[in-house]
């Protein structure tokens, strides 16, 4: 996210129309008057969290953050982005293939081969909020395959049913290895868990791909991107629990965009329906197994999520800690995720007694789970951080998270085979 030369003094100009002194503003964004002084004047490019907490502090809806990105046109909603080009296999990808490759089914009772692999991706789902993602890979891979297989040989309902199950398994893996830090394979799995969907007739999860692939768009900042996956999401499905977390992706991606009453709007539809989604799942006893799970209480971490990414981080702080303390103990990987983020609210609060203490539990969490999107919050957590290198709590906490940032072999081999695949 880079400035244009226009962020600066327009942002002097909507400041001195306001009649904000530099001093007032930088009391409001918990920023130094120069720094800022020299952001005017084009000599400094603004983080990301300045410039939104700028936006936010002098009125402007989004307008300076459209100097920091492409500027989104009337309509954006429905401007469509451009389907990703073949990519080639990535090393996860292509290891995952493999392991599938290499799977047989042994029997031709394929109701129970159903129920078994059933049963089996709720036990890793579950897994995979405590484990390293990279770890759950080969299960998820020759469940995959046994299914694949299991299909060549049935027909009718029991091959829609085996197909559809395994286009489950390709979506989990998709995320995982997203987790791992490659975003290409994530992306490719993602595609073809919507063909086998789409082979399979269900028409629900195939618009919920589009929400996976707006998960991916969230993470790299595209907030157009994040709000056109999740309106076609919402356009092409009936089912509550795709409309609520359709809703609430749009009200990220309109949060990143800095678009406050379009973000309250969406913020609202998705509470509205994942209330409508949650009461379904007791009528029926039948819950989704699409998305992160937690129905309602979910709303909260996506409320501050919002909030911050709007400027207003005491709101966020507020949201986050009431969704942290409702998440289960055993959601490692998304108390880190939840943790980190509120830090960072806590952080562009000026807070530092409570970043520290925030962070420092979450990174409690992080250690135990080799996470990208957690990394990605880190960095962004780092960054801020270090406006207070005379603040001695700050440098040690500075010292737990670079330990963390550093590199596993795993995201390292990812990055690398990232940049092969983008040049082959």
């Amino acid at each position: 996210m880079n400035a244009t030369g226009e962020f600066g003094p327009e942002l002097r100009r909507r400041r001195s129309e306001q009649g904000i002194s530099l001093r007032d503003l930088a009391v409001q964004v918990h920023c130094n008057a120069g720094y800022l002084s020299r952001v005017e004047r084009g000599l400094r490019q603004p983080s990301a969290i300045i410039a939104r907490m700028c936006d936010r502090a002098v009125s402007a809806d989004g307008a300076l953050l459209a100097l920091m990105t492409q500027p989104v046109p009337v309509g954006a909603a429905h401007a469509r982005p451009e389907l990703p080009a073949p990519r080639p296999a990535t090393f996860l990808v292509r290891s995952f293939e493999r392991a599938a490759s290499g799977a047989t089914v042994l029997t031709d009772d394929h109701k129970n081969t159903v129920d078994e692999a059933r049963s089996l991706f709720q036990v890793l789902r579950a897994q995979g909020h405590v484990s390293a993602p990279r770890a759950l890979l080969p299960a998820l891979a020759i469940q995959f395959g046994m299914l694949r297989a299991a299909a060549a040989q049935a027909g009718g309902a029991e091959w829609d049913r085996l197909v559809l199950l395994a286009a489950h398994y390709a979506e989990y893996a998709g995320w995982m290895i997203q987790e791992c830090g490659d975003d290409a394979g994530a992306l490719a799995m993602t595609e073809l868990a919507a063909a086998l969907a789409k082979q399979a007739g269900d028409v629900s999860f195939v618009s919920y791909t589009l929400l996976r692939r707006a998960d991916v768009a969230l993470y790299n900042d595209d907030g157009a991107a994040v709000v056109a996956l999740a309106e076609d999401a919402s356009a092409g499905s009936a089912s509550l629990r795709v409309q609520a977390l359709a809703a609430q992706r749009a009200a990220q991606g309109w949060a990143l965009l800095g678009r406050a009453p379009q973000c309250r709007s969406a913020l609202a539809r998705a509470a509205d329906a994942t209330a409508a989604a949650d009461a379904e799942a007791v009528k029926t006893g039948i819950d989704s197994a699409l998305g992160p799970g937690g129905g309602g209480q979910l709303m909260d971490v996506v409320r501050g999520w919002c909030y911050l990414d709007l400027g207003v981080p005491e709101q966020a702080v507020e949201s986050l800690h009431t969704g942290l303390r409702r998440a289960p103990r055993s959601a490692r990987r998304a108390r880190a995720l939840y943790g980190i983020r509120l830090a960072l609210a806590h952080a562009v609060s000026g807070d530092l007694r409570r970043t520290c203490e925030a962070g420092t539990v979450a990174l409690d969490e992080a250690s135990r789970v080799d996470s990208a999107s957690v990394r990605h919050q880190l960095h962004t957590l780092a960054t801020v951080v270090r406006r207070w290198p005379e603040v001695a709590d700050i440098r040690d906490f500075r010292i737990r998270i670079d330990h963390e940032l550093r590199p596993s072999p795993v995201s390292s081999r990812s990055s690398a085979d990232r940049t092969v695949s983008s040049r082959g």
